[in-house]
C-alpha cells in the first residue's frame, strides 16, 4: 500500500516551491517594471512646445490709464527772502518815511505729472507697445503750514496789505517754476515715466517679457486728440 503521507508531503512540497517561485518572478518583475518606469519619465524629453503668451498688452495699458494721473517726478523748494515797498509820489518820487518791509518764507512741491488719459497705444505682437503721451506738465502746490511771514515792519503811513503778500508770492512761484525747469525736472519726469511704464508691465507680463516705449508730443497736440 502506497504511502499516501509521504506521497502528499512531496506533492505539497512540491507546490510550495512552484508558489514561492511565482512570487519571486512577481517581486522581480514589479521591480523591474517600477526601474523601466521611472528612467522613461527621466529620460523622455518631450519637444518643446511655444507658450502662448498669457497677457494682453492693450488690456493692461487700458488698466494703466484709470489711474488718470502720474506723478513722475517733483522737487521741493523754499525761498526765504525780505519784501518790501515805499510810497511813491507820481509813481516815481518816493515819499520819505513810508518804507515797509517784511520777511517771508515761501515752501513748496513742484510735481511734474503725466496725463494718463490722454494716452493712446499701438501694440507690436506680444512683445512690444508703443504709447503716445503728452509731455509733463508742472503743478506748483504750496506747503501753507510752513511758509507765512517770519518778521514784519510795518508802517501806518504804508501799511503792509494783503496785495503785497500775494504778489510775492506769485513771484515766488514763477522762480521757482524756472528753476524747476532749468534743473531738468521734466526730463526727469519723462525719464521716471518710461521706467514706471516699464515696471508696470514686467509685474504684468514677467521681468523684460513686453518692451514699451513712449513717443512724446506737445500738450496741445495731446488735447486736440482728445
Amino acid at each position: 500500500m502506497i504511502n499516501e503521507n509521504g506521497l502528499l508531503g512531496r506533492l505539497m512540497r512540491g507546490k510550495k516551491f512552484a508558489i514561492r517561485k511565482s512570487v519571486v518572478f512577481a517581486l522581480v518583475g514589479g521591480m523591474m517594471l517600477g526601474s523601466g518606469g521611472v528612467l522613461f519619465f527621466q529620460w523622455y524629453n518631450p519637444k518643446d512646445v511655444p507658450e502662448t503668451p498669457a497677457f494682453d498688452a492693450s488690456l493692461i495699458m487700458s488698466r494703466i490709464v484709470d489711474r488718470n494721473e502720474m506723478v513722475a517726478a517733483s522737487q521741493d523748494y523754499t525761498i526765504v527772502e525780505k519784501a518790501g515797498d515805499r510810497n511813491k509820489l507820481f509813481d516815481f518820487i518816493e515819499i520819505p518815511f513810508t518804507q515797509n518791509s517784511f520777511w517771508y518764507r515761501y515752501s513748496g512741491v513742484i510735481e511734474a505729472t503725466v496725463d494718463l488719459r490722454a494716452a493712446q497705444w499701438d501694440t507690436k505682437g506680444d512683445t512690444s507697445i508703443t504709447v503716445t503721451l503728452p509731455e509733463p506738465s508742472m503743478q506748483n502746490v504750496p506747503d501753507m503750514n510752513v511758509s507765512g511771514v517770519l518778521e514784519e515792519r510795518n508802517n501806518i503811513l504804508n501799511p503792509i496789505h494783503v496785495e503785497d503778500v500775494d504778489a510775492f508770492q506769485r513771484d515766488c512761484i514763477a522762480r521757482s517754476d524756472q528753476q524747476a525747469k532749468e534743473g531738468g525736472l521734466l526730463d526727469r519726469a519723462k525719464e521716471n515715466a518710461q521706467a514706471n511704464l516699464q515696471g508696470m508691465f514686467d509685474i504684468a507680463c514677467g521681468k523684460d517679457v513686453c518692451r514699451v516705449e513712449i513717443e512724446w508730443i506737445d500738450r496741445e497736440d495731446g488735447v486736440k486728440d482728445e
